[in-house]
């Protein structure tokens, strides 16, 4: 088990919830937060960004500077992906 499928499990039983619950809070499935926890499948950065916000808790460590291009890239990204929503879905 990874750094991260460990801090996972450890987050959710530090808050005494089944996967499910853990995962309905996030939007995911019991056996998502399961394969996670197992290292079946790593969970994606905006994942771990959403555990963080919705659990309030550092799922990755990192510096200021890092966690800044993280943010910076990952908002990027997402106006990446409303651009092309709209070019490619729009009528």
């Amino acid at each position: 088990m990874n750094n991260i499928n460990n801090k996972i499990k450890k987050l959710r039983e530090s808050k005494n919830l089944s996967q499910e619950r853990f995962g309905k809070k996030l939007g995911l499935s019991g056996k998502t937060i399961s394969s996670y926890e197992t290292g079946r499948c790593i969970p994606p950065l905006y994942i771990l960004d959403k555990i963080s916000s919705v659990y309030k808790a550092e799922m990755f460590e990192a510096n200021e500077d890092t966690k800044n291009k993280i943010k910076q890239a990952m908002n990027q990204l997402q106006e990446l992906i409303k651009s092309l929503e709209i070019m490619f879905l729009s009528d």
